[in-house]
């Protein structure tokens, strides 16, 4: 199996997607990718990638305590996953 990379928002480098983050300016909602070494990122809130992916229940977890955030937007959250995905051509079978 092929480990899958995607770039790092901050320093546009390629980084294995188990090495990064997924980041949020509670402010405006936007989501980003970042390095988990990335340096002089001021966020509200990040996650790193292999907390969330290690388990179903992590993720199922995850998604429901998003949704307690009066900050979060579902559509500005799909929106980065449809541009993620596309940028770093994340395709594959479910």
């Amino acid at each position: 199996m092929k480990l899958k990379t995607a770039k790092c928002e901050r320093t546009n480098e390629q980084i294995l997607l188990s090495d990064g983050s997924l980041v949020c300016n509670a402010s405006t909602g936007e989501w980003s990718f970042i390095s988990i070494d990335a340096e002089g990122h001021n966020f509200d809130y990040e996650i790193q990638i292999d907390r969330i992916v290690k388990s179903p229940e992590a993720l199922i977890s995850w998604m429901a305590h998003l949704q307690e955030k009066s900050w979060f937007s579902p559509t500005k959250f799909f929106q980065f996953f449809d541009r993620f995905r596309r940028d770093n051509n994340l395709y594959g079978p479910m």
